[in-house]
């Protein structure tokens, strides 16, 4: 199921509102009764880096969003904006193309914001509505709605040159992550992914020059099937396909979002050029639309299996 292709309009009845964590790890936007509220966008003043900020509607994870490492930049204090938006809005308006998909809270669901570590500060803006339906989780937005906003989250680390090395691993919630255990999607899932990013530490006593990525669907490798050369994500040059910068609107783009389909397995492989000290860990992001029917994997799983 695609992303709807034009821009719906926000609640006409909404009230605006921003709000401020209690805490440099938490923040919290309270249930109202007789009123639905819907997260808009969030900042982290000096996230953690590498770091990551669950954002949960009532008793359910709604999506991991992660934080930049050192070359690209996602989130951040309520100054960096582009056309008003902070990543998550961006990420729904712009990529996605629908900020219905922005997290949709009925009148007995908390929003909760929290981080993996401490931050200086987290803020949020949201959206204060009466509908006629204000119980409903199942409305686009809502904690049961079966299509969902992912970013999955691939991590890992390498001190050996060479091609081709399965070194990166899945870091999502148990019951959000797409793939089991031997890197195959959910048999009733598909996800949409419409760009990606790859960031790390590349310079300094300890880095890793990670120079290509190799996606592959199946046997299928994608973006360079004739060559098999990968995505070039060498920052040392610099040049990275995969660098995502929101200040400047930087990102990866597609013609149109790839299709991952159910069962089908996902390889991510990458070559390592170099190796300076203990080297430094490599964190890659796809960024989609994520569609179930049925009930998420669990574990945490390797891209591509063992």
């Amino acid at each position: 199921m695609a992303a709807t292709p034009t821009q719906p309009a926000l609640p006409a009845n909404a009230v605006f509102n921003r709000v401020s964590g209690t805490s440099t790890s938490q923040l919290t936007i309270p249930s109202r009764v007789n009123y639905r509220n819907k997260l808009l966008d969030f900042f982290v003043t000096n996230p953690p880096s590498g770091g990551y900020a669950d954002i949960s509607v009532g008793s359910r994870v709604y999506m991991r969003v992660p934080f930049q490492v050192s070359n690209s930049f996602l989130i951040g204090s309520p100054v960096y904006k582009v056309k008003g938006l902070g990543f998550l809005w961006y990420f729904a308006s712009e990529l996605l193309k629908d900020v219905g998909y922005l997290p949709d809270a009925a009148e007995d669901e908390d929003i909760n914001i929290t981080l993996s570590s401490g931050a200086t500060r987290i803020d949020a803006y949201y959206l204060q509505y009466q509908t006629q339906d204000v119980t409903s989780h199942s409305i686009k937005g809502g904690s049961d709605f079966p299509q969902k906003p992912f970013i999955d989250i691939f991590t890992g680390s390498s001190t050996t040159v060479g091609t081709g090395q399965k070194i990166l691993s899945e870091n999502e919630p148990t019951g959000l992550n797409l793939l089991d255990n031997t890197g195959r999607i959910s048999p009733t899932t598909t996800y949409e992914v419409y760009t990606l990013v790859a960031d790390y530490v590349s310079s300094g006593t300890n880095n890793t020059e990670y120079q290509r990525l190799h996606v592959f669907d199946e046997e299928i490798e994608l973006y360079t099937p004739l060559n098999h050369e990968g995505l070039l994500i060498d920052e040392t040059i610099p040049a990275n396909d995969l660098r995502f910068d929101l200040r400047n609107q930087y990102y990866f783009r597609q013609d149109k979002p790839y299709l991952w389909q159910p069962s089908h397995k996902m390889n991510l492989l990458v070559d390592v050029a170099a190796v300076t000290g203990t080297g430094s860990p490599l964190y890659v992001y796809l960024l989609g639309l994520k569609t179930k029917t049925g009930v998420a994997t669990g574990g945490t799983a390797t891209a591509g299996g063992a």
